[in-house]
């Protein structure tokens, strides 16, 4: 039997972004592959540096949804510390984790420091709830589908927002970014005026928020807007608001797409 099409992950697999700004470089690296847990889930992993600060966010995802099932948060910079959250029918169970003596004690292995069940909001019944690094994804589906918009449910760290993901018109832009993969000899540059499809994030608090705002994609908040190569519907453009800056870029410089037999 052929795989459902919302079971087959994208056709890239690791994708690699870089913002500029005064005299800082912020970088991100996101993959999605099969769990190895579980062939049935898939894991997502982003990482974020720029300067001294780090930060890794591991997600699992139920493949036909998009739909968070456990969580992960690994920050590195003056302070140290790890968040998990598991999305239970009930609730969700955050814990957080600070660092002991041992340098070299794993994160997971950390010393609770904070335990607590956040529960879902009323508004939030019936809708799908993700964590931001997913919309990449569900933004995907939307731009290479038929639906025009979709609603969504972000949960951060103690809030929860609603994203209404619509298809907007298509455009070109100029690109810069490599492309790799087992399947290309080498890395193959594309540069130069291509199309996109585009999807914008519209991102608004759901009901009260608990704690100050903190929803950000890659750093951005506010309106956002994906722009998917329309080639290789591939996210190469993100536009929104940075803080301290403003109106703000987000580029693609390398994708490493998936191999066919995945």
């Amino acid at each position: 039997m052929a795989e459902n099409p919302v079971h087959t992950l994208p056709d890239w697999q690791i994708l690699e972004f870089e913002q500029q700004a005064f005299w800082a470089t912020a970088q991100s690296r996101i993959e999605i592959k099969r769990s190895s847990d579980s062939k049935q889930q898939w894991q997502l992993t982003a990482e974020s540096s720029v300067i001294s600060n780090f930060e890794q966010v591991k997600l699992r995802l139920n493949p036909e949804t998009g739909r968070v099932i456990k969580r992960s948060r690994l920050s590195r910079g003056k302070q140290q510390r790890y968040k998990t959250f598991d999305y239970l029918t009930e609730y969700i169970l955050r814990e957080r984790r600070n660092p002991g003596s041992d340098s070299d004690q794993p994160p997971t292995e950390w010393a609770v420091s904070n335990h607590q069940q956040i529960a879902y909001p009323e508004l939030a019944n019936g809708m799908l709830i993700t964590n931001a690094y997913a919309l990449l994804l569900l933004a995907d589906r939307l731009q290479a589908g038929s639906d025009e918009s979709a609603e969504i449910v972000v949960h951060t760290d103690f809030n929860f927002y609603q994203v209404h993901m619509t298809r907007g018109a298509d455009t070109a832009i100029t690109v810069d970014y490599q492309l790799a993969g087992a399947q290309i000899a080498g890395a193959q540059r594309i540069t130069g005026m291509r199309n996109m499809h585009t999807v914008t994030l519209q991102v608004s608090p759901l009901g009260t928020l608990a704690d100050k705002p903190d929803f950000s994609l890659l750093g951005l908040h506010g309106e956002i807007t994906l722009l998917f190569d329309k080639e290789f519907s591939i996210p190469v453009q993100l536009r929104g608001t940075a803080p301290r800056l403003g109106p703000a870029e987000i580029n693609l410089r390398k994708v490493t797409l998936r191999e066919p037999r995945e």
